[in-house]
């Protein structure tokens, strides 16, 4: 009789002075979602997350965004990428690696990822413009940034061409999604250990 793996969920508060974040997840959903951070455009990003990967997220965040965006979105990184990262467990049976080019009309971009234990972005992305719906798209470095920390991946996104903002933008959030589906994903013919000869993914 085949083993039944626990339910990979998830919930995660964060609340600090700037943000107050609730998120839930759970990794073999079918994309369902319901996100609400005060900022339409972002919402609409992380719903492409969620989509795509097929992780179920249901998000909400009050954040200081009379002051700016950027506290809201780096710490829905945060909250995100731990929310993933508590839901995964030792990461018993899961591909660890993946990676994808994803076009969108005029402009491709790869992501690839390793769910190693150990935080790395390589951020290879030029934004064309500075602003995108009234959001410094700076910003977006940060959010992929906080949310490669606490979820403890390895991603590398890189935009290899393009020129609309908007299509590079989603074009990452895309990328990142269908790696993740991947790398999430069990190994039927490994179901049962931890893909690394250390015999632990946390990064020690």
């Amino acid at each position: 009789m085949k083993k039944k793996h626990k339910k990979r969920v998830s919930f995660v508060k964060r609340n600090t002075n700037e943000t107050k974040i609730e998120v839930h997840v759970d990794l073999d959903g079918n994309g369902t979602n319901n996100i609400v951070t005060g900022i339409p455009f972002f919402d609409h990003m992380l719903e492409q997350l969620s989509k795509h990967s097929l992780v179920d997220i249901d998000l909400k965040c009050v954040g200081d965004i009379q002051v700016d965006f950027h506290h809201t979105m780096e710490d829905v990184g945060w909250a995100l990428g731990y929310a993933l990262s508590e839901a995964l467990g030792d990461k018993r049976g899961i591909k660890r690696y993946s990676f994808n080019y994803l076009p969108m009309d005029e402009c491709l971009t790869r992501c690839c990822v390793d769910l190693s234990g150990r935080p790395w972005l390589i951020w290879n992305v030029f934004l064309p413009s500075t602003v995108i719906k009234n959001i410094e798209t700076e910003i977006f470095k940060e959010f992929f940034q906080s949310f490669s920390q606490s979820s403890k991946f390895t991603i590398h996104i890189e935009n290899i061409y393009g020129n609309n903002t908007h299509h590079i933008v989603e074009s990452c959030f895309k990328s990142l999604a269908i790696s993740i589906k991947e790398a999430i994903s069990v190994d039927n013919k490994n179901s049962e250990n931890i893909p690394s000869t250390k015999g632990i993914l946390s990064g020690v």
